[in-house]
């Protein structure tokens, strides 16, 4: 498309680039910031990009604001600038398409993913509309509105070096896109996926992704987005997409850790929108090769620095550009120049989407400092080969494409200087982008086959150009090329190794899964994982019996693992006679795991959606249809409920929750009586219960009368009665809560279980123990009897004066419980009995008696109040500073203490408590002293923090996680949220657990080590509590945090911004942390 002439402007939509006009605008020092448009002249932009020549296109999407969702309305403006400067003009390119979230401009067309369309535009004429208009495809997701917005859908597009065109998809899926060459691909949820730019040569690159909505490529092709997570907390992530990649969402994210690769990091909440990574030259180095992205939710771009680790990288984050408040700065998506200068960005200037009111701004942000040197000339697409070959060494990523595609229509002219570059010493960007033109150069010349120079290629010293030759010959499909492949699984980089294992997978030779089996030990995660997936595309399973038999223990996990969920009976047959034979009970066990993933087959996937929140639930389409395989799963769990090691029995059992087998209940019941290992016999019961099984009933009741048997088994008894049906075995249950014999864990569970009765051997029972010379059981009979009797509030105040301080928090608890559940009448007689014996530890019911509706309970409070005035005094006072005290109470007290000068406290205004956004606010808007905040940190007696964290290994704490690297890995706001709201979002290796011994103490704490025999907790406060096995009733995971909650309260706002500081100047990376 040329330059713009001479156009007319389309009325009243021309603005200057005023950088007055720049709303809600904040960039780094030497960047300029100017507002193109602002409505009316924009609406709701939801895509930019621009054309060889830096004109700009920008989809305009009203569909999804004031709608309707389901009709095409959207459009794409033009703006084009003169070659003398002056004012933009904005042309309507093109109007009625569907939600326009993806442009990419090619060889002279532009290409818009609208989906579920695909569609090519052209203006042949440059008059600034598309006269040329083709739908390459209609089945790029679901049909427009039908789950309300377009989001989640096909969006943004950036062409490849490979020639590919890579489109991010949302997790409203794929249910079956059809390619202009008919070739079709099905993919559930989000992901990246490829095509050729006229829609051919459909390939799923990766899965398990939410919503990322753009893929930003780096110069040598290396995939990233973005990615949110609305199930637990907006969480935003990094991902590096590598082929066959699977990211977990949203079934196993977060609870099968070993079944998706991890991302590239976490960074805070946010609403992850379009990006792009910056390959020009036009700007400061820092920012070259970085990756950009949109934070819709947050109001912001940031920086992403990506650096190479391993297979996959590292980054590390900072703000970009931010909002100044004026104006909802919403930005959507962004992209850059040609010439590298300039940024735009898309705001959607509102929160929300289908909102009837017309937003949205333009923005471009221009670097006008002084710290790069001027680029070389650029050549253009007339000048003669020798110019292109040279433009394969610019620094800008814009000219050596520009140059790689000119190059490929030179035909056999091209060819002998492109493989002299490949053959030579250039640098590393020549070289690829040779193979890259060698491979362009295939499609133009019929008997061209530059293979063979990739294959030497392989040997190359430069570790990039060997990933690229890997590439070139996966993509297409080099047989001959294998050997060399296997060959580079033992390549000394990571990311080699990775794409080797790539290209096997889809060249597709079964006799290449001898290699990679044998690879399977490697200490990358990301090559091991694209490994495992080779041998599955390949679907060679000979290599694997052999394997499990000779090979380490890593490269064993690894076979099952690739096994593992594989619907192929060679898979399965490996697996069962795995489980058979293999010595390690471990290894039974995980074959049989791995088997248990295959027992049927879900219906397949043919479109839905799984909605905003998926995560933690449970599959739509359940596996209910048996297959070739499935007699061989069923008969494998069946033995393994016979097995002779325990673990395996167990796992047997724990399969049976998912696949039910009737045939297997009776000798299920008959473990329960005689197995002997208890862990199996508890589990059995625990399996049983859940199904309801009343012909266990009489097992379960002799082994709860059992004097004989362990105390966890005879309270997993009297639980799964009670869980059934309860009701005909009181006498049973009140036998063996009265019994002298029966050991303390035993009572309390019985006591529990009697108190869902209220029969009248239940009520007994309890008032038995009431006296009982043991004072764990009275507090137990205390909570019991409560929930059985009406009026117990006279059996119960006398327990306020037990010697013994748990049964007088029991008593005390106890009688706040029925104060707040009891009727009036019985209130009363609860407030009366207090007043008989005041006690000071029963003030929370006499203010809330303050506050009761029958007049006599209010001033029977008020007179004992009165009466105790002295002994109160202090616990008011501390209720009033921490502004504990609501109006109606405070207003009440001043009545009752208004003679008495020691209360005269409570004429005052209550003190100003200060909210965690007063936090937030003070620590957003002042920079804290680094130094003050690192004694603070430091400070034992105070804050606090080194109890519980480490700095780059500084300190003895080994709770929470070394916060070294902390400050490069996530921005100010996320620093302020994590420590004012530390529960909102628990890093997985750092979950809590809550554990219920059989004594009914609750321990809350992270699982430091765990055997068979016990486990050791470590409490917030950092203490380390062991417990046995067979003392453990009950364990889940807790949703706190093991930073407590309320740390601010101990801080003066500077206090605040201090530690933010020093959290904030943590650069550094942060070691691996030790298992």
């Amino acid at each position: 498309m040329s330059s713009l002439r001479s156009w007319s402007v389309l009325s009243g939509g021309l603005l200057l680039l005023l950088a007055t006009r720049s709303l809600a605008q904040q960039a780094p020092t030497g960047f300029k910031v100017d507002l193109v448009y602002e409505v009316p002249d924009i609406e709701h932009p939801s895509a930019v990009t621009c054309d060889s020549e830096g004109n700009l296109f920008v989809g305009e999407d009203p569909m999804d604001m004031r709608g309707p969702s389901t009709e095409p309305i959207d459009r794409i403006v033009l703006i084009r600038w003169g070659e003398s400067g002056g004012p933009p003009v904005k042309t309507v390119f093109c109007e009625d398409l569907s939600a326009v979230f993806g442009m990419v401009w090619h060889q002279g067309a532009l290409y818009v993913m609208n989906a579920p369309y695909y569609t090519m535009l052209k203006d042949t004429d440059g008059d600034g509309i598309a006269d040329v208009r083709k739908r390459l495809a209609d089945s790029f997701g679901h049909a427009p509105g039908l789950f309300g917005l377009n989001n989640h859908v096909p969006t943004g597009m950036r062409l490849g070096l490979d020639g590919f065109v890579y489109v991010a998809l949302g997790d409203k899926g794929l249910p079956k896109a059809v390619g202009a060459d008919g070739s079709t691909i099905t993919l559930e949820g989000g992901g990246v996926f490829r095509m050729r730019p006229d829609a051919s040569q459909l390939e799923v690159v990766s899965s398990g992704i939410r919503n990322n909505m753009d893929v930003a490529l780096d110069r040598f092709d290396n995939i990233f987005a973005f990615d949110n997570d609305d199930d637990f907390g907006w969480w935003t992530r990094i991902i590096h997409h590598v082929p066959t990649g699977y990211y977990g969402y949203p079934y196993d994210y977060r609870s099968h850790r070993h079944l998706y690769l991890p991302s590239v990091g976490e960074f805070g909440t946010g609403t992850a929108c379009g990006g792009a990574c910056y390959r020009e030259a036009a700007w400061p180095a820092k920012y070259q090769g970085s990756a950009f992205f949109c934070d819709w939710g947050e109001s912001k771009i940031e920086h992403y620095t990506l650096t190479r680790k391993g297979a996959s990288f590292d980054a590390q984050v900072e703000d970009f550009m931010l909002g100044d408040g004026s104006g909802e700065f919403r930005p959507i998506d962004l992209c850059f120049s040609p010439d590298g200068k300039h940024m735009y960005v898309a705001d959607w200037n509102q929160t929300g989407g289908g909102k009837p009111g017309k937003v949205g701004r333009l923005f471009r942000v221009t670097y006008v400092g002084d710290e790069v040197p001027l680029e070389p000339p650029r050549a253009k697409d007339d000048d003669p080969l020798e110019a292109q070959i040279r433009s394969l060494s610019h620094p800008a990523h814009h000219e050596r494409m520009r140059a790689q595609l000119r190059l490929a229509t030179f035909g056999k002219a091209a060819v002998g200087p492109v493989s002299q570059l490949l053959n030579s010493d250039a640098r590393t960007l020549v070289k690829v982008h040779a193979i890259w033109t060698q491979d362009a150069l295939m499609d133009e010349l019929e008997s061209y086959d530059p293979t063979p120079e990739w294959i030497t290629a392989l040997r190359d010293p430069d570790a990039e150009v060997r990933r690229q030759a890997v590439r070139a010959l996966g993509i297409r499909r080099v047989k001959a090329a294998n050997s060399e492949l296997a060959h580079a699984l033992r390549d000394p980089d990571a990311a080699v190794r990775m794409q080797a294992a790539v290209a096997l997978g889809r060249i597709g030779q079964a006799s290449s899964a001898n290699g990679l089996y044998d690879a399977l030990g490697e200490q990358d995660v990301v090559a091991r994982f694209t490994m495992i997936q080779a041998i599955r595309a390949i679907g060679n399973w000979q290599p694997a019996l052999p394997g499990l038999r000779t090979a380490d223990r890593n490269t064993r996990t690894s076979i099952i693992q690739t096994l593992e969920g594989t619907f192929d009976s060679g898979a399965v047959d490996v697996l069962n006679q795995w489980f058979h034979e293999a010595d390690e009970p471990t290894e039974r066990v995980a074959a049989l795991q791995a088997l248990v993933k295959v027992h049927r087959k879900a219906d397949p996937y043919t479109g839905g959606w799984w909605g905003g929140k998926a995560a933690g639930g449970k599959p739509a389409r359940p596996q209910e249809h048996p297959w070739a395989a499935t007699d061989v799963v069923l008969k494998s769990i069946e033995a393994g409920l016979q097995q002779d090691q325990p673990q395996v029995r167990l796992a047997a059992l724990e399969a049976l929750r998912e696949v039910p087998i009737p045939e297997t209940l009776p000798h299920v019941r008959r473990m329960i009586d005689d197995d002997p290992d208890q862990d199996v016999r508890l589990e059995a019961i625990q399996l049983l219960t859940g199904l309801k099984d009343t012909k266990m009933l009489p097992s379960l009741l002799h082994l709860a009368i059992d004097n004989s048997a362990s105390n966890p088994l005879r309270q997993a008894a009297i639980r799964a009665v009670v869980a059934i049906d309860a009701e005909p075995y009181g006498k049973q249950l009140a036998k063996i809560a009265a019994a002298e014999e029966s050991p303390i864990p035993l009572v309390v569970v019985a006591l529990d279980a009697l108190a869902t009765l209220r029969s009248e051997e239940a009520k007994a029972a309890i008032v038995k123990r009431l006296s009982d010379r043991r004072a764990p059981l009275r507090a137990k009979a205390i909570e019991a009897y409560v929930q059985v009797q009406d009026d117990a509030s006279v059996r119960i105040i006398p327990k306020l004066q037990d010697p013994d301080m748990s049964v007088q928090r029991a008593a005390l608890s106890a009688l706040s419980v029925l104060f707040d559940t009891a009727t009036s009448e019985n209130r009363f007689e609860v407030i009366k009995a207090l007043a008989a014996a005041p006690d000071q530890r029963a003030l929370p019911i006499y203010l809330d008696a303050l506050l009761d509706k029958n007049e006599d309970t209010r001033g029977i409070s008020r007179s004992t109040l009165v009466a105790m005035g002295d002994s109160i005094s202090s616990d008011i006072r501390s209720l009033h500073d921490r502004n504990e005290l609501t109006t109606p109470i405070r207003q009440e007290l001043v009545k009752v203490f208004s003679a008495d000068d020691q209360f005269a406290f409570l004429q005052e205004d209550s003190p100003a408590k200060l909210e965690p956004t007063a936090y937030a606010q003070y620590a957003t808007d002042h920079r804290g002293n680094r130094q003050r905040g690192q004694k603070l940190f430091a400070d034992t007696e105070g804050i606090g923090c080194i109890k519980c964290h480490v700095v780059g290994g500084a300190g003895t704490a080994n709770i929470g996680p070394d916060l070294l690297g902390v400050g490069a890995k996530y921005p100010r706001r996320e620093l302020i949220r994590a420590v004012l709201e530390p529960s909102n979002r628990i890093l997985i290796d750092f979950e809590m657990v809550i554990v219920v011994t059989t004594s009914g103490a609750i321990h809350q704490g992270m699982i430091r080590s765990q055997t068979s025999e016990r486990i050791e907790l470590v409490t917030p406060e950092g203490k380390v509590i062991p417990i046995r096995s067979d003392e453990i009733e009950l364990k889940k995971k807790s949703n706190l945090s093991p930073m407590p909650n309320g740390l601010a309260s101990g801080m003066t706002l500077q206090n605040f911004a201090d530690i933010i500081a020093y959290l904030e100047s943590l650069k550094q990376p942060s070691p691996p942390r030790s298992k």
